[in-house]
């Protein structure tokens, strides 16, 4: 691969630390992901591959008055850590009755396996878990090329979509919302 390549790109797969053990490795990136200030939310576990589910808190901020929620999952398979691991970043409002849902990050190498599913579901239960009333968001112009794709992701998930008839935004060509009911 060229220099060019390996500076950017985002697609690869980082070598385990002992060759085809993915129980050392998820307890080796276990320790890694909490040193940094990330919370374990869940260890999946299946035949060839492993998925750590975490969150990451601010030291100062007490649970219950975060406003940011980042959530992410680290994929160990027998092949290796598949990077980088898809994302998703929330904001809370002032008066906690309302997520921000501001992006879901994941490769494309990495569609169609679950991790949006599992980043949502997570962010879902976190807004009954602190009886907020809703979450909202809107799709962007960049995610144009696989809308059917999202339509169909955020509907499976009890959302309401409303795509814009008025093009007139750069950014935004959809609206999200997800009620707590």
């Amino acid at each position: 691969m060229n220099l060019f390549n390996q500076l950017f790109n985002r697609n690869t797969i980082t070598p385990l630390m002992r060759r085809n053990d993915i129980d050392f490795e998820v307890k080796y990136q276990t320790e890694i992901l909490e040193s940094r200030g990330f919370e374990i939310i869940s260890t999946i576990e299946k035949e060839k591959y492993s998925l750590i589910q975490y969150r990451h808190f601010y030291k100062d901020t007490p649970k219950e008055e975060e406003k940011m929620i980042f959530l992410g999952i680290r994929i160990i398979t027998n092949k290796g850590i598949l990077r980088p691991d898809p994302v998703l970043k929330a904001f809370i409002n002032e008066d906690f009755t309302n997520i921000s849902l501001a992006d879901i990050e994941i490769e494309e190498h990495l569609t169609s396996h679950g991790y949006g599913s599992i980043l949502l579901n997570t962010l879902i239960k976190i807004a009954r878990e602190r009886n907020i009333n809703s979450i909202t968001g809107w799709i962007s112009k960049v995610d144009s090329d696989h809308l059917e794709r999202l339509v169909h992701f955020y509907k499976k998930h009890h959302f309401t979509v409303v795509l814009l008839e008025n093009k007139s935004d750069n950014l935004r060509i959809g609206n999200l919302e997800w009620k707590n009911v």
